[in-house]
């Protein structure tokens, strides 16, 4: 059979780029039956919280499957793109259009048929090391890894219905195209875009709106839904950018006549210029990619990082309970005997009911559960401050200490029109009442009056206890004490149990961070080798000509150099500026969670940076000395 034999040819010959899709393809695969296997898992969905950590394996897949979709579908397009040359000519030999799409059936089938065998391969093989970092990152050795036939089957099918329309996308780019014009396709000429400055002025109004909005971001209620709006602005923005800004830049630096008229800069320009209409909406979506990346990752590992911290605040004690009455204390100590539990360091608080608002910078109490309401305000009284702080403070009727978690800083407050003079900062280690998402801020006042003024009428009292037995008796005692006093999870928490959901819930959003980000990572990597390939292959003549008339190897090395550094450099440089406004939203989002650390996040995220960089970099070298290559064959 003809179009069995063109087939082998075909991608014989165009091996270097097949294969890597094949290598990318399988990866995906990897990755879809690794999510696939951990859902399937009954260890996973029986331990600690594991419908929590379902539900987020449920969106890494969704996610990961959607980039995969989206980056197959590049990577097709731009084979198909380098095969207008032979399909064209394959026509003017004779072969109908039947022909032609019986030759991409059988091709597709192939790719198919390998990547599913490579890709469920390496599933099978990285599943292993997929449940060791999850049993550390859950800090649960019970985890087993079970093989399943079913998830193969499930990614083989998934991926199947993928290369199906793969196949329909390639048959409907033929029929759309007349047969005879793809030759004329493949070696037609840009011409030079035009520069379309509303469009650029356009992206800059909403890159900047995405980018006020990320800075102005609150932790309260809206905080992640604001979030969300800037991440979209973002994109649009970086997208209309790209796509006006770079061809602005571009006819810039032509008109620097000192700049452009040097053989490594004319070179290099020109040839971009031309092509910018198709460069512009690749380098955006690396730029988009490489965010991605970053923002994941550097919110990932800064909720994991910071986790220790987090357990401490929201439970200083190994039991916070909240009551509306005093602990009955000999309750406690009876129920602690029963099961074998000594009770050490005891601390409780009267404070008032929690009001909810926001200070604004004037130090301005707004009460209300509006939108923008981003902190819980309770009081105590200095008499109860001074007996479990062993201090002798006093304070005038209109003072006030704080124990503020939000950072902010006051010389006066103004709370429900009355004016206060902060005399000092303090730590009461009272934890977040009813572990909620508002800021915890605690006042401290001169006598009960002055604390119901501010707060409301109602008292709450909330004690901190520390355990000492083994694990199995003080979880007992906690469980038959929270039984007992008829609390629910909000006024009982007990530390090991934070610490066990806090695990499950980190730990799987930094694993599911980790192979989203190292989906992303193929998919940027890919998307520009393919693209710095068709660089090199459209090049191959221009740069064959310009050998001809004089340009010396060593100034045609400096030319591609400085072609691939500007077009690298400016995706990156643009995932660097959009992680850097994200930080303050990225920030605010996190404060939700009571991770205050901000400087945990910079050194995260610098990480962050740095590692991507370097991953940058190689990629840098592999693509330069591939279109190296390719721009020199034949020469």
């Amino acid at each position: 059979m003809i179009q069995f034999r063109l087939a082998k040819a075909d991608i014989k010959h165009n091996w270097q780029q097949v294969g890597l899709f094949i290598l990318a393809s399988s990866l995906m695969i990897a990755i879809n039956y690794i999510f696939l296997n951990l859902l399937a898992n009954d260890d996973v969905s029986k331990s600690n919280y594991g419908q929590v950590i379902v539900e987020l394996l449920k969106m890494g897949k969704n996610f990961t499957l959607i980039v995969a979709v989206f980056f197959m579908l590049y990577a097709n397009s731009f084979l198909l793109r380098q095969r207008d040359h032979e399909l064209g000519l394959y026509n003017m030999l004779g072969m109908t259009k039947n022909n032609l799409r019986q030759l991409l059936l059988l091709e597709k089938v192939f790719l198919y048929i390998v990547s599913s065998i490579v890709g469920l391969i390496l599933g099978s093989t990285f599943i292993k090391l997929a449940f060791i970092i999850l049993q550390n990152l859950l800090n649960n050795k019970q985890l087993q890894e079970q093989f399943s036939v079913t998830q193969l089957g499930q990614s083989a099918i998934i991926f199947g219905v993928v290369f199906i329309a793969l196949y329909i996308f390639d048959c409907w780019r033929l029929r759309k195209l007349k047969p005879a014009a793809l030759w004329q396709q493949a070696v037609q000429a840009e011409k030079e875009p035009q520069a379309k400055r509303l469009l650029g002025i356009g992206g800059l109004l909403v890159l900047g709106c995405g980018y006020w909005i990320a800075v102005k971001t609150k932790p309260n209620m809206a905080g992640a839904s604001h979030f969300m709006l800037a991440v979209i602005l973002v994109v649009i923005g970086t997208y209309a950018v790209f796509m006006a800004g770079s061809i602005l830049l571009l006819q810039y630096l032509k008109q620097k006549r000192s700049f452009y008229y040097q053989p490594r800069n004319f070179i290099g320009i020109s040839g971009m210029l031309y092509r910018m209409k198709q460069n512009a909406a690749g380098l955006a979506t690396i730029c988009i990619l490489c965010t991605t990346i970053l923002v994941t990752l550097t919110a990932s590992i800064s909720l994991v990082a910071g986790q220790k911290r987090l357990i401490s605040f929201w439970n200083p004690y190994d039991l916070m309970i909240t009551t509306k009455q005093p602990l009955d204390t000999a309750t406690v100590d009876q129920l602690a005997q029963k099961n074998q539990v000594t009770l050490k360091q005891q601390q409780q608080l009267k404070i008032t009911s929690p009001l909810y608002g926001v200070f604004n910078k004037n130090g301005h109490f707004k009460n209300g559960m509006t939108a923008d309401a981003s902190i819980s305000l309770s009081v105590l009284t200095l008499k109860d401050f001074n007996r479990i702080q062993h201090q002798k403070i006093k304070l005038k009727p209109n003072q006030v200490l704080i124990d503020n978690a939000t950072g902010q800083r006051f010389a006066k407050l103004n709370i429900k029109n009355k004016n206060y003079q902060v005399k000092g900062y303090v730590n009461l280690k009272a934890g977040n009442l009813y572990h909620s998402i508002f800021q915890p801020v605690f006042l401290v006042t001169a006598d009960a009056k002055a604390a119901q003024q501010i707060g409301t009428s109602q008292w709450l009292y909330q004690s901190g206890i520390n355990l000492s037995g083994s694990a199995k008796h003080r979880r007992q005692f906690a469980t038959q004490l929270q039984q007992q006093l008829k609390l629910d999870n909000g006024s009982f928490s007990y530390r090991n149990e934070i610490q066990q959901l806090l695990q499950g819930v980190f730990g799987s959003l930094l694993f599911v961070g980790i192979l989203i980000s190292f989906a992303l990572a193929i998919a940027t990597a890919l998307i520009i080798y393919y693209k710095q390939s068709a660089e090199g292959l459209a090049d191959q003549q221009r740069f064959k000509t310009m050998q001809q008339v004089g340009l010396s190897k060593a100034e045609s090395r400096q030319a591609i150099y400085s072609q691939v550094l500007l077009v690298f450099m400016l995706p990156i440089i643009g995932a660097v500026i959009n992680t850097g406004f994200a930080l303050p939203a990225l920030r605010s989002v996190l404060k939700i969670f009571s991770l205050y650390d901000g400087g945990l996040l910079l050194r995260v995220c610098a990480m962050t940076v740095a590692a991507l960089l370097i991953g940058y970099l190689l990629v840098y070298g592999l693509t330069t000395k591939v279109y190296q290559q390719l721009v020199n064959r034949g020469n």
